[in-house]
């Protein structure tokens, strides 16, 4: 009988996030190549929103295996959700593109770097090649 993956919740979980992603980037550049820059600027601020989910998604994922790195993700995603939230009330784009570069990509690599880790491990454990993950684009569930 074969073993049921204690990770399967959190893998859909990132997978419905990812979809996500790739919906709302689809309609954020749709909107800025149709010159609707207010209705792009607003698609900005769902794809951060969306982000946010996804590193959330991740941190709880990676605290399955380990609490101490899910934890810090955790705290990370905290105060990325406190500063994103000051931005979105200010609505200053400009400052918002600022701080996702300097910010929030590398959180988002971190986040992304520790699920990836999880996986792999959770499939090597288990006897099983490694191969592409269910939320990785592309890549059909």
């Amino acid at each position: 009988m074969p073993q049921s993956n204690p990770f399967a919740s959190g893998e859909s979980r990132i997978a419905d996030v990812k979809s996500d992603l790739s919906r709302i980037s689809k309609d954020r550049l749709l909107a800025y190549r149709e010159g609707r820059v207010e209705e792009a600027a607003r698609q900005q601020f769902r794809l951060l929103e969306a982000e946010l989910r996804n590193i959330e998604a991740l941190a709880s994922y990676v605290k399955l295996v380990s609490a101490a790195v899910g934890r810090e993700l955790i705290g990370h995603h905290s105060a990325a959700t406190q500063q994103f939230s000051e931005l979105k009330t200010v609505g200053d784009v400009s400052a918002l593109q600022d701080w996702l570069k300097k910010e929030l990509v590398p959180l988002i690599n971190k986040s992304e770097q520790a699920g990836h880790l999880v996986a792999t491990t959770f499939r090597l454990v288990k006897g099983n090649q490694v191969g592409p993950f269910a939320w990785q684009f592309g890549i059909p569930k």
